[in-house]
């Protein structure tokens, strides 16, 4: 009989309220999403702790950094031992509250990283203190972005970043990403090395070149299309066939679910599951009911 789970944001809740309880350290063995929660619930009194055990290199794996205090903290206790901080940190979440500038002097520190997520938006008119910093990321394959905090000029065309030509796993969160601007696109199918691909589907706007162009590629593992949650399945296959884009590596996915996925499965992981399943049952859109994601309501 299976065990009924809580929705995440309870779950989150929960491991929250016990953060300060005197144990507080065992429950980031639990489970990755619960280390992520409580990485930065430690606070001054948890750091002669922290640093004297083998939790920390734990705790400091993958971090959240959803505001400019969070970020502020992290970065003071990293800058004194920058060695630590590029073996232990792995991959880095920044939300939309946190400054460019902290952005790029985290980056700047923990430039072992291989998987990043950048909400950051840059209202500046010059030199964006992101640039820098990302192209000093060697080992940089994982990437989920909104596409503000890199450019801050109205030419947008990925090919100009050098960093992504290293991303081999990358999200785009913009809804317009997919949409031809101009006389060209954003230059997504120019960044070959690309096996792992997902972009919000408008069937009105999004460029059908651009997606042909990337599927014809062998070395495409996935490329998983984010509908609107007031279009449906059905309609989006209808779309794909009219346009002869009939591909077992294109997941299509509701943008509602996004969040539930991301933090229950993992996206790549998710999706590599959905794509290795059809492969084996020749299924080129269905989605089996052990594989479905629960939909939750919190937006991307």
């Amino acid at each position: 009989m299976p065990v009924p789970s809580l929705p995440f944001e309870i779950e989150r809740m929960i491991f929250l309220l016990c953060a300060r309880h005197k144990n507080r350290h065992a429950y980031l063995a639990v489970a990755r999403r619960v280390q992520a929660w409580l990485a930065l619930s430690f606070h001054d009194d948890d750091a002669e702790y922290l640093i004297n055990s083998r939790l920390e290199p734990i705790v400091y794996r993958f971090v959240h950094l959803r505001s400019e205090r969070a970020a502020a903290n992290f970065l003071q206790s990293i800058e004194s031992r920058p060695e630590f901080a590029e073996r232990t940190v792995k991959g880095i979440f920044f939300g939309t509250a946190v400054a460019i500038d902290t952005a790029g002097e985290t980056l700047k520190l923990c430039c072992g990283i291989k998987d990043l997520t950048l909400r950051v938006p840059c209202y500046l008119t010059g030199k964006n203190p992101l640039l820098e910093p990302m192209s000093a990321l060697p080992q940089l394959r994982t990437l989920s972005i909104d596409l503000a905090s890199i450019f801050n000029n109205r030419v947008i065309y990925l090919p100009n970043i050098d960093t992504l030509h290293r991303v081999t796993h990358l999200h785009i969160s913009n809804a317009w990403a997919s949409w031809q601007g101009g006389s060209q696109t954003i230059g997504v199918e120019r960044l070959e090395q690309i096996t792992h691909l997902s972009l919000h589907l408008s069937t009105l706007r999004t460029e059908i070149s651009m997606l042909s162009g990337i599927l014809r590629r062998d070395n495409l593992t996935v490329m998983v299309l984010w509908r609107k949650w007031s279009v449906t399945d059905e309609q989006v296959r209808g779309w794909l066939k009219q346009n002869d884009l009939m591909d077992t590596r294109i997941i299509i996915l509701n943008s509602a679910d996004f969040f539930g996925i991301v933090q229950g499965y993992g996206l790549w992981n998710y999706v590599e599951r959905l794509v290795d399943w059809r492969r084996g049952n020749e299924e080129p859109f269905e989605i089996p009911d052990h594989l479905r994601a629960v939909a939750l309501t919190e937006p991307e």
